[in-house]
């Protein structure tokens, strides 16, 4: 069976753009600042690495304890996946610890770690 010339450029395009949008998609940019948005529903976005597909970039400190714990999740799920168990309970585990401390996130911002904590892991 002889495959055309025309067929196999289709497939190379297609091949071509699937590689692109896999590239894309892949490469969400890294945070490099410490921010906190919609810290009260389930797209957080909180320090550098808190929040579902938010990470900090490479070697980026976190911003505080709670940005902490999660920069630990993100590197413990990396490593061993999404449905490791170990990782989610280790994170909880953090995110009680820190529970008890009342001290304000940010300057200039009202929310404290228990608020934080509690929407975190509500998202597991």
């Amino acid at each position: 069976m002889m495959i055309s010339s025309s067929s196999m450029r289709v497939a190379a395009a297609f091949l071509l753009v699937l590689l692109f949008l896999v590239d894309v998609v892949c490469s969400e940019e890294c945070t490099r600042t410490c921010i906190a948005q919609n810290c009260d529903t389930l797209s957080i976005r909180y320090g550098k690495y808190c929040g579902i597909g938010h990470s900090g970039c490479p070697g980026e400190e976190p911003c505080d304890d709670l940005d902490a714990c999660c920069m630990v999740h993100d590197n413990c799920v990396e490593a061993n996946g999404m449905t490791n168990i170990s990782c989610h309970k280790k994170f909880k585990q953090c995110l009680n610890r820190l529970s008890k401390s009342i001290k304000l996130v940010f300057p200039n911002n009202a929310l404290t770690h228990n608020q934080l904590g509690n929407d975190l892991r509500t998202e597991l």
